[in-house]
């Protein structure tokens, strides 16, 4: 049976890059795998992609604050 990956996280010490020319982002991210193992990828992200997701991450960011009593 084929390693299945259960989930990704954002790739520590390693920044997002945003490509002009083409347009793009790539966020690094680890994949981590259902036998333990991890392997290294990129989300690529078009110019709206990454709009849409900093739409949606500031949205988080604001239910984070709320739920710790602060304002947003």
């Amino acid at each position: 049976m084929p390693v299945r990956a259960t989930h990704a996280t954002l790739a520590a010490g390693r920044d997002a890059v945003y490509d002009p020319r083409a347009r793009q982002g790539s966020v690094p991210i680890e994949f981590h795998l259902d036998d333990g193992s991890t392997l290294d990828g990129a989300l690529i992200l078009t110019s709206a992609e990454v709009e849409w997701l900093h739409q949606q991450t500031s949205r988080l960011v604001d239910a984070h604050r709320r739920a710790l009593g602060g304002t947003s």
